[in-house]
């Protein structure tokens, strides 16, 4: 087994994809996010990719006819320093060989500081880190409320000067319905300064802004805006993005994507309001019949405000990093 860090191209991308949904059907939950998906065949954004593969199982035949190793397991690491964070997925067929400790060890080469995501915390990726030394340093819940049987949502009662609207609103051709506001600036300076903190929330460019609101999934009328109309230039207070997911077979799922509040407004109950808007959108236009949502273990002001709007652990996201 060998452990080399390149760039996939478009057969050893369709292999990570297909063997992340492999390891998603066995352990329950996905191995990979939505990001590191991405970073497989997009702009790579500086992420860094470890492929494992093994010379006695063949792969996929190459140009000129060979037929490569098999790609049994793959690491993706992100950013630098105290930033460093990294997802990684086995073949289920070929654990318990030592691919996930020598796929660790090499990004660990690569970035010392680097935090390991174990989603789920499946006792085997607890078992992987405690035998490498690691230490726990992060939790990320995911909670989900089910539309039926779930605590009526609270009517919407902005406190004052606040409107709440939509991001088409805001962006109209026939014009914004907050003339003044620079809708795209106002979202990248809450979001920064609301996550400030944030690995990687924080910290965005527009381009960063610009790519995210330009995927496919993204709704405009889906992303709702709290707006302080009370000064001379309108000023964004606040935003809930949201997603729905709808696959073939399957029930639809809304997501609460991201809540974001400017910390000068903290307390007006904007985060409440912001989330329950979203919410009833997802359930009624939508149909969602379940919405989830990640966040932050330490963050427990959050955790009550989910949970007074019927929201409830699922499982648990946890990250390892060198003692």
């Amino acid at each position: 087994m060998t452990v080399t860090e390149r760039a996939p191209d478009a057969g050893a991308a369709d292999r990570i994809e297909a063997m992340a949904r492999q390891a998603g059907s066995v352990d329950g939950v996905a191995p990979l996010g939505e990001q590191p998906l991405r970073a497989l065949r997009g702009p790579a954004g500086g992420a860094r990719h470890f492929l494992a593969t093994d010379p006695d199982e063949p792969g996929a035949a190459a140009g000129g006819g060979s037929v490569d190793p098999a790609i049994v397991g793959y690491a993706q690491l992100v950013g630098a320093g105290d930033e460093a964070s990294a997802e990684l997925v086995v073949d289920p067929s070929h654990r318990r060989r030592g691919h996930g400790s020598a796929l660790v060890r090499a990004v660990l080469e690569a970035e010392p500081g680097a935090a390991m995501w174990a989603h789920g915390d499946m006792p085997s990726a607890r078992a992987l880190a405690e035998g490498l030394g690691l230490a726990r340093t992060r939790e990320l819940l995911k909670m989900r409320r089910r539309a039926a049987g779930g605590p009526a949502l609270p009517d919407p009662h902005p406190p004052g000067g606040i409107e709440t609207g939509t991001l088409a609103e805001a962006a109209s051709e026939g014009g914004s319905r907050w003339p003044g506001m620079d809708t795209r600036e106002e979202f990248l300076r809450v979001n920064n300064a609301a996550f400030s903190w944030h690995p990687e929330q924080g910290g965005w460019t527009r381009e960063q802004l610009d790519d995210r609101l330009g995927v496919d999934w993204v709704d405009p009328g889906a992303v709702f805006l709290a707006v302080d109309a009370a000064g001379e230039t309108p000023r964004l207070a606040g935003f809930h993005w949201t997603k729905t997911v709808a696959e073939p077979g399957k029930p639809v799922e809304g997501e609460v994507y991201v809540v974001a509040v400017d910390p000068s407004d903290q307390g007006r109950g904007l985060g409440g309001l912001l989330t329950a808007v979203g919410v009833e959108h997802l359930e009624g236009r939508a149909g969602a019949e379940s919405v989830v949502l990640y966040v932050e273990g330490d963050n427990l002001p959050a955790i009550r405000t989910y949970e007074r709007l019927g929201f409830a652990v699922e499982h648990r996201d946890v990250t390892y990093a060198s003692r």
